[in-house]
C-alpha cells in the first residue's frame, strides 16, 4: 500500500512538472494575454498578474505562457515585459529602444518628457535622492511651481510629479523618519521605468546642455551614480 501510494505521488509530481512546462506555440490564450499587455501598454500603469487571468484562465496557464508572450512581445513589438519585484505578480512593459531624441515624440508629449528629463537630471545630480521639498524649491528657481498652471508644463506640476510619474514607475517615492521625535520626509528616486528608459549618461548630456557646464563636471555624479545601481544589482 505504502510503495502504491508513493507510486502515486511520484506519477502525480511528474504531470505536475509536465503541466508546467512553457507552452512554445501561439494559442488562443497566448493571443489573449498579448492583446491585453498590447491594448494597455500606452497607459504606461503596471500591469499586474490577476489582470491577466482572465485571458489566461488560471495561474499554472499564465505562468506556462508568460515566457512565450515575453519572447513574441520583444521580437514583433520591440517592448521588454520586465517583473518589478522578486515575485513577478507586476510587471512594466518598456520599449526595447527608449526615445533618443525629443524630436521622436508628437508635440503634446514633448512637455511631459521634458518635465522628467529636469526631474530625473536633478534626482541623479543629489545621489539619486532627493527630499520633495528641495525638488520643488529647486524647480521654483526655474519658474516652474508645482501648484499653479506652467505656459509650457500645464496645470499642475505637482499632480504630474506626484501622480503621474509615480503611477507610471517613473519616480519612486520613499517615506523616511529618523525618529518618533522627527517629522516624516518624503523623497523621490529614480523609478524602474526611468532605469529601463533613461541612462545617467543621458541625463549628463541633458545636465550640461540645460546648466551651461561641460559634461566632465558631472564625472563624479555619474560615477557615484553606476556605483548605485550596479550595488542594487
Amino acid at each position: 500500500m505504502a510503495s502504491t501510494s508513493r507510486a502515486a505521488r511520484s506519477q502525480n509530481a511528474n504531470l505536475s512538472q509536465a503541466t508546467q512546462q512553457p507552452v512554445r506555440e501561439v494559442d488562443a490564450k497566448v493571443r489573449a494575454i498579448l492583446n491585453y499587455i498590447l491594448d494597455h501598454t500606452a497607459q504606461k500603469i503596471p500591469i499586474k498578474d490577476k489582470d491577466l487571468l482572465a485571458a489566461a484562465g488560471n495561474k499554472n496557464e499564465l505562468k506556462e505562457r508568460l515566457p512565450l508572450v515575453s519572447e513574441l512581445l520583444a521580437q514583433r513589438f520591440g517592448i521588454l515585459l520586465t517583473p518589478l519585484d522578486a515575485t513577478s505578480k507586476t510587471f512594466i512593459c518598456t520599449a526595447e529602444e527608449p526615445v533618443a531624441s525629443i524630436h521622436e515624440l508628437t508635440l503634446g508629449q514633448r512637455p511631459q518628457f521634458t518635465l522628467l528629463c529636469i526631474i530625473l537630471m536633478y534626482i541623479f545630480l543629489r545621489g539619486n535622492r532627493i527630499e520633495d521639498s528641495k525638488l520643488y524649491g529647486i524647480l521654483e528657481l526655474l519658474n516652474i511651481h508645482p501648484d499653479e498652471e506652467h505656459g509650457y508644463f500645464g496645470a499642475s506640476v505637482r499632480k504630474q510629479i506626484e501622480e503621474t510619474f509615480v503611477k507610471h514607475q517613473y519616480l519612486k517615492r520613499e517615506r523616511s523618519q529618523l525618529s518618533a521625535y522627527d517629522d516624516p520626509k518624503t523623497f523621490f528616486l529614480w523609478g524602474p521605468r526611468a532605469k529601463a528608459e533613461f541612462t545617467f549618461e543621458q541625463i549628463v548630456k541633458f545636465a550640461s546642455r540645460l546648466l551651461n557646464q561641460h559634461p566632465k563636471i558631472f564625472e563624479h555624479h555619474l560615477s557615484m551614480a553606476q556605483e548605485g545601481l550596479n550595488a542594487e544589482q
